[in-house]
């Protein structure tokens, strides 16, 4: 069974350019430190640039 904790798996997806949405990272944040959302310059592989990723719901 997992255990309960303050830090929560997300998803970081593309806000921006022509694959909006396609490309999505995974990673943790606290839910005690950060309340609002988590906005990221991430490596597409698709414009092969960094871009914009929000965490989405």
């Amino acid at each position: 069974m997992a255990k309960e904790g303050s830090r929560i798996k997300i998803k970081l997806v593309s806000v921006e350019g022509p694959h909006k949405g396609k490309s999505v990272y995974v990673s943790s944040k606290s839910r005690i430190n950060s309340k609002e959302r988590l906005e990221m310059k991430k490596y597409c592989k698709w414009t092969k640039q960094h871009i914009m990723h929000r965490e989405s719901k």
